[in-house]
This record gives structure tokens, sequence and C-alpha cells, in this order.
């Protein structure tokens, strides 16, 4: 999701428009914000991944760019649950 500020928003470094570049979104971008499920299924993905770079089958060339894809999710969930924000319950 895009909570779009037009200060942050790193699909506008070039850019003059008013509306947020969905088309050049950037995943480390301020503007992104993500659900618990949302990184849940990031960091599936990067398992995902992780799985397929150690066929012994594949090049390896290409199990390294999805090793690399994986670190990448990884480190995106990891920002994620280290930054979330928690709901607070109301104090009397």
């Amino acid at each position: 999701m895009c909570v779009y500020n037009r200060d942050r928003a790193l699909c506008h470094r070039l850019n003059v428009s008013d509306t947020p570049g969905l088309d050049q979104c950037q995943p480390s971008c301020a503007n992104v914000a993500r659900s618990d499920h949302q990184t849940d299924q990031l960091l599936r993905q990067a398992m995902s991944l992780e799985n397929q770079a150690a066929s012994e089958a594949l090049p390896d060339p290409l199990a390294d760019r999805l090793s690399q894809r994986a670190e990448q999710l990884r480190a995106l969930a990891d920002r994620h649950h280290h930054n979330r924000l928690h709901a607070q319950k109301p104090t009397s």
C-alpha cells in the first residue's frame, strides 16, 4: 500500500506529478505501508526462493539471484517488524 506523501516519495525523483507513480514504486520508500499479513507473505516468498536456489539443477548465477532476492524480501520483512506500529490499549 502507498500512504502517499510527495515529500518522501521515491517514485517522484524526476517526476513532477502530484500523484503516486505506482509503476515506479520502490520497496524501500517511506510511503510504503505493509500489514503483518503482507509481511508474512514476503517471508513465505523468500522461503520459496531459497528452496528454489538450493536446487542442484539450477545454474549458479540463477541460484545466486534467487538467494539475493530472498535476502531483500527478508530485509523488508525485518524492517517492517522492527518499525511497525502497535495498537495501544486505552488507559483509564
